[in-house]
């Protein structure tokens, strides 16, 4: 890997950080209907989104919870 394929690949996840979900980008990403995703989030089990109007959450962020949620279940199914 040469040098600027080293920076365009770190260029490219520091936008990723900076990436912005909104409600159907995170229904679909969790596999939940809207109401279902409603409910987690009224329950706390969705992070709290990151821009209030429109409602936007950081794709890192869901990434993260995403993985604890599959492991935590992966766990339950032991």
């Amino acid at each position: 890997m040469n040098i600027e394929s080293e920076q365009n690949s770190t260029t490219k996840e520091k936008e990723k950080e900076k990436e912005f979900l909104k409600i159907n980008d995170m229904v679909e990403k969790l596999g939940v209907t809207r109401t279902q995703f409603w409910r987690m989030r009224k329950a706390g089990e969705v992070p709290p989104p990151v821009i209030r109007n429109p409602q936007m959450w950081l794709a890192s962020q869901i990434k993260e919870f995403y993985e604890r949620r599959v492991k935590k279940e992966d766990v339950g199914t032991l």
